[in-house]
């Protein structure tokens, strides 16, 4: 199917404007020929090795590039590199690259709230989660996660979703080193046995939370995390999102094959100004909080701050979605009844 008139304007415009080393790393690849105006080679960002990735930046048709590795032997463009690089589709990808043009004002209240003053370095507490995830990851489909794994099995999730949102769980309790996260010298890094649950996505890498083997409380932050809202580029073009409170229910939606947005915030957590941009594509979001009175309370003074919010339905049982699922109910067929909310509130 041809794309519309004014997408593939936009395709064109992003081809010829987007600086296509940016987005690789400049600092990864090295010039290694003029051709299609100068080439430069290195690893690949997806399989390895040292020069077999190959990129032509100044190419008169726009950046391009190819893999001799994993490639299939064709040049791909800047928006096949994002959706490769984030297990994303066309549209999404498109947004990522061009985000002035594909979003749509929000149907969110703009919720001014002050930057959280904070002396971590991001960038390397960002690397410093990412290779703790790919740690945990390996752990839960090692003999040392087989525990973890059965629990995760019993909520209903698969190792397909538990591998692509990248549930891990870390074997070993103690301190880390505080500088490699960082943070300041004196602060102490706790990493409690458990469960863990990172937030990343193109906005960059947000949290790590860990469900506890032990104590309480029952889930906990890595030092250095911040608030974000878990699942936010399921949001970018979608046009009906569900927001819950745990993000494995998250995760249980997603596999309901509901071409939906599914994201999820603690209850009582007010919703920031930056996530605004992941709300592009939604006009109507469903609360579906816990079946308990914070869950149900929070969930109320959500739904007041836009016309555009609606609180799903009580689930038949169960406190949530997991709850709801171990106990035999439809996943698919709750959250499909929750869109007739939409439906009614629109008039016959």
């Amino acid at each position: 199917m041809p794309l519309p008139p004014t997408m593939n304007n936009d395709l064109a415009e992003v081809k010829m404007h987007t600086d296509l080393m940016v987005l690789v790393g400049k600092d990864k690849l090295k010039k290694v020929s003029s051709c299609g105006g100068t080439e430069y080679a290195g690893a690949c960002p997806f399989c390895g090795g040292e020069d077999r990735f190959r990129v032509q930046p100044n190419h008169p048709d726009g950046g391009r590039w190819f893999c001799r590795g994993c490639g299939d032997g064709k040049w791909h463009d800047v928006i096949d590199y994002v959706m490769r690089r984030d297990g994303i589709g066309f549209k999404e990808a498109l947004a990522v690259l061009m985000p002035e043009k594909h979003t749509i004002i929000s149907v969110l209240p703009a919720i001014s709230q002050q930057d959280e003053r904070t002396t971590v370095d991001r960038k390397l507490w960002a690397s410093a989660a990412e290779q703790f995830t790919n740690e945990c990851k390996a752990n839960l489909f090692a003999d040392i996660g087989h525990d973890a794994l059965e629990y995760l099995h019993g909520r209903g999730l698969t190792d397909a979703t538990l591998r692509r949102f990248y549930i891990g769980y870390n074997n070993l309790e103690g301190y880390g080193n505080p500088r490699e996260w960082g943070l300041p010298t004196g602060d102490k890094i706790l990493f409690p046995r458990g469960i863990t649950i990172p937030c990343a996505d193109t906005a960059g890498f947000h949290y790590v939370k860990i469900r506890c083997s032990s104590g309480d409380p029952k889930y906990k932050m890595l030092k250095g995390s911040r608030g974000w809202l878990y699942g936010a580029p399921s949001y970018r073009l979608a046009a009906i999102g569900f927001l819950f409170e745990s993000e494995l229910d998250v995760l249980l939606a997603w596999q309901s094959q509901l071409v939906l947005g599914y994201a999820s915030i603690p209850a009582g957590q007010s919703v920031k100004k930056e996530w605004q941009p992941f709300f592009g594509g939604i006009e109507d979001v469903i609360v579906a909080f816990d079946n308990d009175d914070p869950g149900q309370e929070a969930a109320d003074k959500l739904c007041k701050q836009s016309s555009h919010f609606y609180k799903a339905n009580p689930l038949p049982f169960g406190k949530d979605l997991t709850e709801y699922c171990q106990a035999g109910g439809d996943v698919f067929g709750y959250l499909y009844d929750q869109l007739s909310l939409i439906r009614c509130s629109d008039g016959p």
